[in-house]
C-alpha cells in the first residue's frame, strides 16, 4: 500500500509565530533576507557589528509590516559574544525557529602578500563565525527549525587574489553536509547558499574584479552590464532575490531540502549541477 504524505498546511503569513535571526541582517542581502521573513510573517532579530543605525531602520521597516523585530550588537568574531547573542535573543522573543547566519567579509590580497592577520581576518568571521553560530543554533533552536549558512560563487571560482575568501566559503559546504546530519535529531534542516552578483555594499566595492572586460575604473553602469551579460535573466540579482530563497528554505515547504550547497544567480544549470 503506498503511503500518502500530507501537503503542509501553509497559512498566508506562513512563518507567523517563527522567531528567526539573521546575522548581518542591517544591511545588504542581509536586510534583504530580515525582510522578506518578515514579510512571511516571521518575528526577526537583527544582529549588527557596528551600524545601529541601520539595524534600527530595518527594525523600523519590519515594525511598519505588522511583524516584531529588534536589533542585537555583536561581534561574531567573538566566540563568548555569540552565545550571548543568543541567549539575549530568545530571552527576548522566548524561542529561536530560524536561523540565517550571512555576516561575512571580503579581501582581495596576492599571496605573496597574504599575512596571518589577513587570514585571521577572513576566516574568524566566514568560517569560524558560521561554526559557531550553527553550534549555538543547534542548542537554542526550536525542533523543526531551519538553518541557512552563506557561502559564495567565489568558492568555486578561480579569482587571482581571493584565496582567503574563496577558501574561508568553501568550508561552508562541509559544514552543511555534516551539519544536517547532526541536526537531524531535531528535525531542523541546514542548507548552504551561494549567491552570485547580488547588488549590495560589497558588490560596489569589489564587483569590477568579477566583471569581464572591466578594471577599477569602469562605471558601476558599465560593471553592471558586464556582469549582467552573463545571466539569462540579464540583470543582477538584489538583495530580495535571496531574501526570497531563504524564506523559501524556512517555510513548510522547505522542509525536504537539506544539507543542500547551491548556488543562486539564476544560471543555466547542467545536470550534473555545476553551471
Amino acid at each position: 500500500m503506498v503511503q500518502v504524505v500530507p501537503h503542509p498546511q501553509i497559512a498566508p503569513a506562513e512563518l507567523a509565530g517563527k522567531v528567526a535571526l539573521v546575522t548581518g541582517g542591517s544591511r545588504g542581502i542581509g536586510s534583504g533576507i530580515a525582510l522578506e521573513l518578515a514579510k512571511k510573517g516571521a518575528s526577526v532579530a537583527i544582529n549588527y557589528a557596528r551600524d545601529p543605525h541601520s539595524a534600527a531602520k530595518i527594525v523600523q521597516e519590519i515594525e511598519s509590516m505588522g511583524s516584531r523585530a529588534a536589533a542585537f550588537q555583536a561581534d561574531l568574531t567573538n566566540v563568548d559574544s555569540i552565545e550571548i547573542l543568543f541567549r539575549d535573543i530568545v530571552g527576548h522573543f522566548g524561542q529561536l525557529d530560524i536561523v540565517v547566519s550571512n555576516s561575512g567579509t571580503e579581501k582581495f590580497v596576492s599571496l605573496a602578500d597574504t599575512t596571518l592577520e589577513d587570514f585571521n581576518e577572513v576566516f574568524d568571521l566566514n568560517t569560524r563565525a558560521q561554526f559557531f553560530v550553527a553550534k549555538n543554533a543547534y542548542k537554542y533552536i526550536q525542533p523543526g527549525g531551519r538553518v541557512v549558512l552563506m557561502s559564495s560563487i567565489a568558492a568555486g571560482v578561480g579569482v587571482p587574489g581571493h584565496s582567503l575568501y574563496a577558501g574561508s566559503k568553501s568550508a561552508i559546504e562541509g559544514f552543511t553536509r555534516c551539519f544536517a546530519a547532526d541536526f537531524g535529531k531535531k528535525r531542523c534542516t541546514v542548507n548552504a547558499i551561494a549567491p552570485a552578483g547580488v547588488k549590495s555594499d560589497m558588490w560596489l566595492k569589489n564587483s569590477w574584479r568579477y566583471a569581464p572586460g572591466c578594471d577599477q575604473s569602469s562605471s558601476l553602469e558599465e560593471i553592471e552590464q558586464a556582469l549582467a551579460s552573463g545571466s539569462p535573466l540579464k540583470r543582477c540579482g538584489v538583495p530580495a532575490d535571496i531574501g526570497r530563497v531563504v524564506a523559501f528554505l524556512a517555510s513548510p515547504g522547505g522542509e525536504w531540502i537539506n544539507g543542500e550547497f547551491k548556488l543562486w544567480n539564476a544560471e543555466i544549470e547542467d545536470l550534473d549541477g555545476r553551471g
